[in-house]
């Protein structure tokens, strides 16, 4: 399944599960707490809330779209992402309410989020890119160097294309991300303290390296 195989996941890193109940279930508890809610994005989107917090955990402190992990990199590089764009929705409250419901909402790192932001996901592109379900591991994978490219299925496909550019997947940025993720979990999983320390020390190397790229794109940070 593609699930088994989800590009933004190492060996190390456990899979999504059960994302959209999970979301259910933070949404009833957010209501039953705050009644007069129209717009549930504004509550998990508060960064000091615990509502955001508890987001982040649904998607293991992981963005939904690359990979990348709060933890390897700073809570200011994280957002709540509509994955159908707020400008898809009516500028009233209910429009506002409509694109902040719970099930639009993803768990993203500034560069995702901003980068298709100007992207609006319509059928059937909204299935194939669910980052809920599994689905966008289908569209996109690993190659054996650790960038993420798009499958061959969807090689000439110009919407995924634009998706794909627009959101940096390419970059060397995601790659390093990825190989961050991978030390992190040799390190966390290494009983011998001398392993453990020179693992520390590649990572530490690795995230300095991986900063000072970003800081010639600030769009990556």
């Amino acid at each position: 399944m593609a699930r088994d195989k989800d590009y933004r996941n190492t060996e190390y890193c456990p899979i999504l599960d059960k994302v959209e109940e999970q979301k259910q279930v933070l949404e009833k508890e957010i209501k039953s707490e705050s009644a007069r809610t129209k717009i549930v994005y504004n509550k998990v989107n508060n960064r000091d809330s615990v509502y955001h917090k508890k987001f982040a955990r649904i998607y293991n402190n992981k963005c939904a779209y690359c990979g990348a992990l709060w933890g390897l990199l700073p809570v200011e590089s994280f957002e709540i992402d509509h994955f159908i764009n707020a400008a898809s929705f009516p500028d009233t409250t209910e429009g506002r309410a409509e694109a902040g419901r719970m099930n639009n909402l993803a768990w993203s790192c500034i560069s995702c989020n901003r980068g298709k932001r100007g992207i609006t996901i319509k059928s059937p592109y909204n299935d194939l890119l669910n980052v809920d379900n599994g689905n966008i591991a289908r569209v996109f994978s690993r190659d054996k160097d650790y960038y993420i490219r798009i499958c061959d299925t969807y090689q000439d496909d110009k919407f995924i294309q634009q998706f794909y550019e627009s959101l940096h997947l390419g970059y060397e940025t995601r790659r390093l991300d990825y190989l961050g993720l991978q030390l992190e979990g040799k390190y966390q999983a290494e009983k011998d303290e001398k392993r453990k320390h020179k693992l520390g020390e590649s990572l530490s190397i690795l995230l300095k390296k991986r900063n000072r790229i970003a800081v010639t794109d600030r769009s990556l940070l």
